[in-house]
């Protein structure tokens, strides 16, 4: 016989368990954010950064992507945690944004733990569907050699969209803030 009240309680802690894991990762998605548009404002001027890891994207985004078709394949599971643009509009303006302003487009995925091929492929997807010039993959830990040997053999982090690349980063943690992101493959996409 199902014991009602303990399929209650386990289902209580369960969600929890959810809303605490949302609420650590929507910090550190911030914590990201903020720094990463600081770079991108710093190296290019004007950037626009969102957290879209549940699969809502903002009307400002929405406004400046052509093929809006693109919405109908992501959502709350399959979205990139970061997406957003580099823009030739000022921030006092209060013209419309359209998709002309859009100098580039930005993917970023963020995982805790180590770096898989499956994350890779990932992450170059949703880099390949926006097209973001600048699709990142930040790991906390560092990146596995294996991945660095293969990236060396098949060119792994090469997408063949325009010949852009998926830049891979390592970030250190403090307290679900992010450190500095000291460690890139192939190379930093800040670097000139």
């Amino acid at each position: 016989m199902i014991n009602k009240a303990g399929v209650k309680k386990f289902a209580a802690c369960n969600e929890s368990h959810h809303k605490t894991t949302r609420a650590a990762n929507n910090e550190l998605y911030e914590s990201i954010k903020e720094h990463l548009e600081e770079a991108f404002t710093q190296k290019f001027g004007n950037c626009h950064l969102e957290i879209t890891a549940g699969g809502v994207f903002s009307n400002t985004l929405k406004s400046v992507v052509r093929h809006h078709i693109m919405f109908s394949f992501l959502g709350k599971r399959t979205s990139p945690d970061l997406t957003g643009f580099i823009h030739t509009q000022s921030s006092d303006t209060v013209v419309p944004l359209t998709p002309s302003i859009v100098k580039e487009f930005i993917t970023v995925q963020v995982k805790r733990g180590k770096i898989t091929l499956q994350d890779i492929y990932q992450a170059k997807m949703y880099g390949d569907l926006f097209p973001a010039k600048y699709a990142l993959l930040l790991s906390s830990e560092p990146i596995p050699e294996n991945i660095v040997r293969l990236d060396q053999r098949i060119f792994l982090t090469y997408r063949s969209m325009r010949g852009w690349y998926l830049y891979i980063g390592e970030w250190h943690s403090r307290s679900n803030a992010i450190g500095e992101i000291w460690l890139w493959l192939p190379h930093s996409p800040f670097q000139d």
